[in-house]
C-alpha cells in the first residue's frame, strides 16, 4: 500500500528528474499528466485483471473492459511504455491521442502539450534519457485504487503538486489559485445540498469545486448527487483543473475552456445554465474586459448597467447574478472599490442593492491572498433571502481573524467556525457585526464600506479580579513592614509605644 507520504516523496524525487531541464512553473505539465495516466493505466490494469479471473473468453474481457470509465488502449498503458528506449516522447504523443480518442471526456487532456517537440528545454540528447528516467520512475508507483493506503490519496498529491510547484513559481498564485482556507470559508458559508448544480466561473485550477467536493463528503452526501461546473480561459490551468477533479473522484464535472466574460461556455438552449450555488475569485479590476460591444449581450447579464473600460469587476459580478437560479446565493472574493466607487459602478451598485440581493458583506484581513496583500472582502448574494434578512445587509468586520504563518497571513479553523456562525446568526455584535437596513445604506449614498457600519470594539477596563488580591496582600504586607520598622525608629528615639 502506498501511503500519502510515500507518494510525495516520489513526486518530488520526479521534479529533481526535471530539475535544471524546466523551469519550475512548467514541472506540472509532465509531472500531472505523467501522474494521471499512470493512475489510469494502473486502475485499467486492476479491473481486468479481476474480469480475467471471472472470465476465460478474451473476447467477453475486452466487451466488458470497454465498458470502463476509462478505456485505455494498448499504447496508452504503462507496460508499453516502458519498452522504449528511443522516441520516448512520440510513444508519449500516440499514447495521448489514442486514450482521447477512446475517452472523449480526455479531450486535450494530454494533448495539449507536445512530447516529441518539448526538446528546446533539453541539452542536446538528453530529451529521450529524462523521459526514460521518469518513465522509470512512475513504474515504481502502484497507483491503482486498491494500492492506495487512503481513498483521497490521489488528490491530495495532486494539490500537492499544485501548491508546491506551480505555487511557488507564483503562475498559478493570486489569478489561478486560492487560498484552501478561503476557499473553505466560502463553501461553508453557502453550504452544498443533494441535487445541487455548482459553478466556479473562474475556476483557475479547480480548488473551489474541489473543496466543494470534499464539504460533501463531510456533510455525508455522495458527490455523484451534486454537479459541479467551471470556466477557465488559459489551456494549462484548464488542464490542470479536469485533471485536479477527476483525481479527486468528482466525475460528474463540466469544465469548458473560454474566457467568460467575452465567451460563456456554459450555456443550453442559447441560455446561461442556472446554479444553485455559484462561488468566485474573480480578477481584481480586469483591464479591457470585453465592453467593446457598446453594452449588447446575447445573455442579456449587463442588466444593472455596463462597467467602465478599465474595470470589470462588475461585469464578473453580474455574469454571477444573471447564471443564479431564483433560490441560489453565490459568494464573490472582490476588491474594497468594489464598496465604495461611484461613477458607472456607484449607479450598478445602487441597482443591484434596490433589488435586495446583498447578503452579508465580509471583511477580510490584509494579506490572506496570494499575489496582493490588500485586504479583501466577501460579498455573499442571495435570491431567497429568509424573512429575516429582507431589506438588510449583515456586515462583518473579520479582519482580525487570522494567523500569520511566515511572509502570508492565514485563516485558522476557529477563524472559519467564528465567521460563519456570525453569517448563520444575522445578528448584531458589538466591534464585529452589525445588520443594517437598506434605508440607512441608501442614506450612505449606497457605500458598502465595512467602517461605516461596523464601530471598533469600545475598550472596557478588565478586572482581573485574582491579579488585584495579589496587589492587595503585597501592599498589605508593605504596610506593616513600613509599620514596624517607624516603630523600631521611634523606640532607638525613646518614646514608649
Amino acid at each position: 500500500m502506498i501511503t500519502l507520504q510515500e507518494l510525495e516523496r516520489g513526486l518530488w524525487i520526479a521534479a529533481d528528474i526535471l530539475r535544471g531541464h524546466f523551469s519550475v512553473s512548467d514541472y506540472n505539465k509532465y509531472l500531472l499528466r505523467l501522474l494521471f495516466l499512470k493512475h489510469l493505466s494502473d486502475v485499467f490494469k486492476e479491473n481486468s485483471e479481476e474480469i480475467e479471473q471471472e472470465i476465460d473468453n478474451q473476447d467477453l474481457v475486452w466487451n466488458r473492459q470497454k465498458d470502463f470509465y476509462v478505456f485505455v488502449p494498448e499504447c496508452s498503458r504503462w507496460s508499453y511504455l516502458q519498452r522504449f528506449d528511443r522516441n520516448i516522447g512520440n510513444a508519449l504523443n500516440i499514447a495521448s491521442k489514442d486514450i482521447e480518442y477512446k475517452n472523449p471526456r480526455l479531450e486535450r487532456i494530454f494533448t495539449s502539450i507536445d512530447f516529441e517537440n518539448q526538446h528546446n528545454y533539453f541539452a542536446s540528447g538528453q530529451h529521450d534519457t529524462i523521459l526514460r528516467q521518469l518513465i522509470e520512475h512512475f513504474s515504481h508507483l502502484n497507483l491503482g485504487y486498491s494500492n492506495l493506503d487512503e481513498p483521497d490519496i490521489l488528490g491530495k498529491a495532486c494539490e500537492y503538486l499544485i501548491e508546491k510547484f506551480a505555487g511557488d513559481s507564483g503562475k498559478y498564485r493570486g489569478e489561478f489559485y486560492t487560498p484552501n482556507k478561503i476557499a473553505e470559508l466560502l463553501v461553508n458559508l453557502l453550504g452544498v445540498e443533494k441535487g445541487m448544480k455548482i459553478c466556479d466561473p473562474v475556476c483557475g485550477v479547480g480548488g473551489f469545486l474541489v473543496t466543494s467536493a470534499n464539504y460533501i463528503k463531510q456533510v455525508g452526501l455522495n458527490i455523484e448527487d451534486v454537479s459541479f461546473y467551471g470556466q477557465e480561459k488559459d489551456l494549462e490551468t484548464w488542464v490542470i483543473a479536469k485533471i485536479n477533479l477527476l483525481l479527486h473522484g468528482v466525475f460528474n464535472c463540466d469544465i469548458r475552456l473560454g474566457d467568460t466574460l467575452r465567451d460563456p461556455q456554459l450555456f443550453q438552449d442559447r441560455e446561461l445554465i442556472l446554479f444553485d450555488r455559484v462561488i468566485a475569485d474573480p480578477p481584481f479590476s480586469p483591464k479591457n474586459w470585453g465592453d467593446e460591444r457598446d453594452g449588447f449581450d446575447p445573455y442579456y447579464r449587463f442588466r444593472y448597467g455596463v462597467p467602465p473600460k478599465n474595470n470589470g469587476d462588475f461585469a464578473f459580478i453580474q455574469h454571477i447574478l444573471a447564471t443564479l437560479g431564483k433560490t441560489g446565493k453565490a459568494a464573490i472574493i472582490v476588491a474594497n472599490g468594489v464598496l465604495f466607487r461611484g461613477g458607472k459602478e456607484g449607479l450598478i451598485r445602487e441597482r443591484i442593492l434596490e433589488e435586495d440581493l446583498i447578503e452579508t458583506v465580509i471583511s477580510l484581513a490584509p494579506n490572506l491572498l496570494y499575489g496582493t496583500g490588500i485586504p479583501a472582502n466577501i460579498l455573499i448574494f442571495n435570491r431567497s433571502k429568509p424573512e429575516k434578512c429582507k431589506n438588510k445587509i449583515l456586515f462583518i468586520d473579520a479582519s482580525s481573524k487570522y494567523q500569520k504563518i511566515g511572509n502570508q497571513n492565514s485563516l485558522q479553523l476557529e477563524d472559519i467556525t467564528y465567521i460563519v456562525t456570525s453569517y448563520q446568526a444575522f445578528t448584531d455584535e458589538e466591534g464585529y457585526a452589525r445588520v443594517v437596513s437598506l434605508e440607512e445604506i441608501a442614506h450612505n449614498d449606497y457605500i458598502l464600506n465595512i467602517n461605516r457600519y461596523v464601530l471598533p470594539p469600545t475598550e472596557k477596563d478588565k478586572i482581573d479580579i485574582e491579579a488585584e488580591i495579589i496587589k492587595l496582600r503585597e501592599l498589605e504586607a508593605a504596610r506593616a513592614k513600613a509599620e514596624n520598622d517607624m516603630n523600631g525608629y521611634l523606640r532607638e528615639l525613646g518614646v514608649n509605644l
